[in-house]
């Protein structure tokens, strides 16, 4: 009889292991929220309260009890996309938008490119460092390029004045030893990845990944300091499967990350994002709008009427919110 105990036992206990080990993904989703609204970035503060950024509306503050709107009507913001929002250690709400804008809490002081000498004024990606600088896209083709505020000097890097290929920064991403990934798109198939640590810049390309991405979509970083990179073929006039959507990259190799039947089915990569158990969350122009990557498999999931998806955010407590073209969804 003793020995049956302790053999039911053992089995619980190892299936208690087991289950806290997988780090479950949430399966419980919200109705949509802010249906009204477009939501294409999501920020979160330390109070657990979200940001988010719209396409055309303003920014939203969202503290689960109360939603604030910030837009033409009643702040320094224009009827610009909000392309990206980071959120330093003071608090500072910062926005990548039609210029670089920061919100403190009680006004918003815009960086627009003739008062403070900056190449261009259209922002698409923000990253902050360990130190609060402020790393930001002010680039487009043949134009501007990479831009680095310590909070007094800003600092553009060209490809006239710097090791930086191209002008067109299609992300920036920072990872946990501090070093900043910059995706760049200089055309499509002439795309390259650099990688800053302190004084040392480093260029990656065809010969470095092991093949060419057509254009970069965006870019994070994960739990192990690596890059994941999605890749958009938005431009491209041939619709094929088998195309990389999203690959891992950790300096030496790359690890082209596979779609449920990629070699039949064609999708097309919006954005990927990976939360803080490392799993990879991916959304796509398809019947299945986003998915979720763990123990080297796929989970594939659609929603009803959502307008597609267009950004992730993961909130303090471990929800995961969807930004779509409808609203916001919560993962729970």
């Amino acid at each position: 009889m003793k020995k049956i105990v302790l053999i039911i036992l053992s089995l619980v206990w190892l299936n208690a292991c087991k289950k806290g080990s997988e780090n479950p993904v949430p399966l419980e989703i919200s109705d949509a929220r802010l249906q009204d609204y477009h939501i294409i970035s999501i920020a979160f503060d330390k109070s657990g309260t979200a940001w988010l950024g719209t396409l055309s509306q303003g920014l939203i503050r969202h503290n689960g009890t109360s939603i604030a709107v910030f837009d033409s009507t009643n702040s320094a913001l224009n009827k610009a996309a909000i392309w990206d929002i980071e959120i330093d250690k003071k608090g500072n709400v910062w926005l990548g938008t039609d210029d670089l804008v920061k919100y403190d809490g009680s006004k918003f002081t815009r960086y627009g490119s003739g008062e403070y000498n900056l190449p261009r004024n259209a922002v698409q990606s923000v990253a902050i460092d360990g130190f609060d600088n402020i790393w930001f896209s002010a680039g487009a083709f043949r134009q501007g390029g990479l831009v680095k505020y310590d909070g007094n000097r800003f600092s553009t890097f060209t490809p006239e004045n710097s090791q930086l290929p191209g002008n067109l920064i299609a992300g920036i991403a920072i990872d946990r030893q501090n070093t900043v990934w910059v995706a760049i798109n200089d055309g499509v198939t002439a795309t390259s990845i650099v990688r800053i640590k302190d004084d040392k810049w480093e260029m990656f390309g065809e010969k470095e990944l092991g093949f060419n991405p057509y254009y970069y979509g965006n870019i994070v970083t994960d739990k192990n300091n690596d890059l994941l990179a999605s890749i958009n073929y938005g431009l491209s006039s041939s619709i094929a499967p088998s195309r990389p959507q999203i690959f891992r990259f950790n300096g030496q190799s790359t690890q082209i990350i596979k779609l449920p039947e990629d070699d039949k089915k064609v999708y097309m990569t919006q954005q990927v994002f990976v939360d803080r158990d490392n799993r990879i969350w991916a959304a796509f122009w398809d019947d299945k709008e986003y998915g979720v990557f763990r123990n080297g498999k796929w989970e594939l999931k659609d929603l009803d009427e959502s307008g597609g998806i267009f950004a992730f955010g993961q909130s303090p407590t471990g929800e995961i919110w969807l930004g779509a073209g409808r609203g916001v969804y919560i993962l729970k």
